[in-house]
């Protein structure tokens, strides 16, 4: 049984550049400049949306913690 979530659910919605500036607490442009560097996205025509959990999880996976 595939387990992959092609799609978010209809009880999930998709989140906007906006939405995402605001979870990372940066700016629009900043989004922009990440999706360029691999964060994960989708086109719904022209629109730009992000899969929340896709998102948490790239945050999770490329993130650098550093110790002084």
């Amino acid at each position: 049984m595939n387990t992959t979530k092609p799609f978010p659910l209809a009880s999930e919605s998709l989140w906007t550049v906006d939405q995402v500036a605001i979870y990372f607490g940066c700016t629009v442009r900043h989004v922009h400049n990440l999706v360029r560097g691999g964060l994960p996205h989708l086109y719904l025509g022209r629109l730009l949306r992000f899969d929340p959990e896709e998102v948490r999880a790239h945050l999770l996976k490329t993130r650098v913690v550093r110790t002084a």
